[in-house]
């Protein structure tokens, strides 16, 4: 039972961070402060410095280590050096306008600008800003002289050293293991939705479309990492190819995940679908020896050469089959990475990546320069109005209303996003209250808890926004101890510039370059419904031309990236103040996210039949019969598309389960491919259909 536990823990950790990308990020970061802040104490200990100093390039290296994005190693530690420039540059402005009253506020205003400003750079220009406005703040913050930037430039130094020692020597990029992390975590995923749906006892829907989702996001996890790097000098296969074995993995067990929730929860099952679900299991398991694959292969294989394809469990039994036969040469792909990692010590060198081609010239202002004169307006009324609040703290009130534009772009993601910072300040200063009269002056311990919030906000900060504004005001009272310039009314007074910088903030989204949320759902919405277009014809070409080449894997992958940007542009409309609205937002997402699995399934049916060979094309008859369903469900998605954008359309034609299905009456003997794709369009077509009735 013991192990069983064991088991069990790491299977969530594995499904709650799926490849560990969380915890190595939010180690990293942990890392770096802990090193730099060693360094830069004894440094201001031996050259008696105030403590202020080595705050400053402790920040710094946190700063560093978490705003560098890039995709390949040898970028990011080009952006991390890069980065002393705009930090040096920025602290040394700081200190010297501070001396001349409001021209520090002007200065800060113009930082925030082009902090926002350089993100059309890609990560890093965006890196370069974020490091710029955060040196700035904290020159403000620890009341910077000039006569201090030479020992500061030393201090931001030593914190980006701290940085490059952690990314390059403790915690160097590891690209086999981290794609071993990754199937791991989507044998995980695919265990738990398995058991959400063979569980007899307990059916929740709910539940299974929750941990549907989490498989499709870790598959999302596992592209990504092939979009970084070359899975042929790595794991002996293409990137082609490892794509399309977890395409098959993740398709196989939607599949059977689907086939399973179909059979009736009071019927046991026959000993058929029992066995070839053990072998699925048993290829499950992250370690099993080439004689337990074996025996499991033959367990399924001999289970599916017996099943009755005219029954529910038949049909459950061949896809678990399948299954098995996906899992298990993604087995092998990862056994030949443990075996290349043995006999390697380090990492192969990366290749970088070629920058994305430019699409055609925007028309009008930049997305950034919009984005960049939203913020100076919105962080020059929160300067005056914080100014009001406290001459000596105004500076909390813009830090506000400029984070709460950092990575939003419509009103519901700032609103959103405003109301979570004022939460996560409002519940961290009670805390940080508590633990400040618990922890009293023991710098040690001050030390340990800071290090403690710093790696919980960077750990959590994709679950909630909340939670990291939550640890990081808690991480202040600790820094106000280590200053001895703790108090209770410091930490009020926060809570009051938060406030006002969040209104401010939200001010702004709504009256300056305004963008709703409900018209970039819209755009979201429309280009993910021409991608499932472009899926429909190319599967359909894919079936009725057996033997061909086809972009079907990478063409789904777009289609799921294009999914999760529906998800994130229609999440504040979820928390939108009506009923009505809520609702509307909910279903509207959850159908989309069914009708991607649907997606994924007629996609599928196109590869097996790209597979195939070319004289196992379907009669000319079915071949019509085929692309008219198709043309059908394509004219549901035009019809979706109209609902979503507010256009009145028409009733949709209730459609019987037949008009689909008939297309198998056509041949006598629809091969494998024409049949899937029948049935993946019949559900495809159910599901489109009720996302026409779409409440706005």
């Amino acid at each position: 039972m013991p192990w069983r536990s064991l088991s069990d823990v790491k299977r969530f950790l594995a499904l709650s961070d799926p490849g560990r990308v969380r915890l190595r990020s939010a180690t990293a970061v942990t890392l770096s402060v802990l090193v730099a802040m060693v360094v830069l104490l004894a440094f201001t200990t031996l050259t008696d410095q105030p403590i202020t100093v080595a705050l400053l390039g402790t920040v710094v290296a946190m700063q560093s280590s978490a705003v560098v994005k890039d995709r390949d190693q040898r970028s990011r530690v080009i952006t991390t050096l890069l980065l002393f420039l705009p930090a040096v540059a920025a602290v040394s402005v700081s200190a010297v306008l501070s001396q001349f009253g409001k021209v520090g506020d002007v200065g800060f205003i113009v930082i925030l600008f082009a902090a926002v400003w350089v993100r059309r750079y890609g990560p890093r220009g965006n890196a370069m800003g974020m490091v710029a406005f955060i040196s700035y703040f904290f020159g403000l913050f620890l009341h910077a002289a000039p006569h201090q930037i030479p020992v500061l430039t030393f201090a931001i130094a030593l914190g980006i050293a701290a940085t490059l020692l952690v990314r390059t020597l403790i915690l160097p990029d590891r690209p086999r293991v981290e794609v071993r992390r990754l199937v791991q975590a989507l044998r995980a995923a695919s265990i738990s939705v398995l058991e959400a749906a063979g569980n007899r006892d307990r059916r929740d829907l709910g539940m299974l479309r929750r941990r549907l989702d989490r498989l499709g996001e870790t598959a999302l996890m596992i592209d990504d990492w092939l979009d970084r790097h070359d899975a042929a000098q790595l794991l002996s296969i293409t990137n082609e190819d490892l794509s399309l074995r977890v395409f098959d993995a993740q398709i196989a067990t939607e599949q059977l995940v689907s086939a399973l929730w179909a059979l009736d929860p009071a019927k046991p099952w026959p000993t058929g679908l029992g066995h070839a679900t053990t072998a699925l299991g048993a290829c499950l398991q992250n370690n099993p020896s080439e004689d337990q694959l074996r025996a499991a292969r033959k367990l399924a294989a001999g289970a599916a050469d017996k099943a009755d394809l005219s029954t529910q469990t038949g049909i459950a039994t061949v896809v678990a089959y399948r299954a098995a036969q996906a899992h298990i040469a993604i087995h092998h792909i990862t056994m030949n990475a443990l075996r290349a990692d043995k006999a390697a010590d380090v990492a192969p060198q990366q290749q970088p990546e070629p920058e994305d081609p430019e699409g055609e010239a925007p028309t009008g202002l930049n997305p950034s320069t919009k984005a960049a004169i939203q913020v100076a307006v919105a962080t020059t009324a929160a300067a005056v109005l914080g100014e009001l609040i406290s001459p000596d703290r105004w500076y909390w009130a813009v830090l506000t209303a400029f984070l709460v534009f950092t990575g939003a772009s419509t009103r519901g993601e700032i609103l959103t996003k405003a109301g979570h910072r004022i939460v996560g300040t409002v519940v961290g200063v009670s805390a940080g209250v508590l633990l400040a009269a618990l922890v009293g002056n023991n710098q040690p311990l001050q030390i340990a808890l800071l290090l403690v919030c710093v790696f919980c906000a960077f750990y959590l900060v994709t679950v909630a926004y909340a939670l990291l504004t939550f640890f990081v005001t808690v991480l202040l009272a600790m820094l106000y101890g280590l200053l001895g310039d703790f108090s209770v009314a410091v930490l009020q007074l926060r809570i009051a510039e938060t406030a006002a910088g969040g209104l401010v903030g939200m001010a702004s989204a709504f009256f300056i370059f305004s963008t709703g949320t409900r018209a970039t759902l819209a755009e979201k919405v429309d280009a993910y419904l021409d991608l499932m277009s472009e899926v429909i014809n190319g599967g359909v070409d894919a079936v009725v031309a057996p033997g061909g080449d086809t972009d079907l894997v990478t063409n789904t992958r777009r289609l799921d990236n294009a999914l999760q940007e529906v998800i994130t542009a229609g999440k504040p409309l979820e928390l939108g103040p009506t009923t009505r609205n809520r609702r509307g937002a909910k279903r509207l997402l959850r159908i989309l996210q069914s009708s991607n699995r649907s997606a994924h399934a007629f996609a599928r049916a196109g590869v097996n039949a790209a597979r195939a060979e070319p004289d196992s094309a379907p009669s000319a008859e079915t071949a019509a019969a085929l692309r008219g369903a198709a043309d059908h469900v394509l004219g549901t998605v035009e019809a979706v598309r109209q609902v979503v954008a507010g256009e009145s359309v028409p009733p949709t034609e209730k459609v019987t389960e037949t008009t689909i299905l008939d297309v198998l009456r056509t041949s006598s003997n629809a091969p494998g491919p024409v049949r899937g794709a029948v049935r993946a369009l019949s559900t495809l077509q159910r599901a489109l259909g009720e996302a026409t009735t779409f409440v706005r």
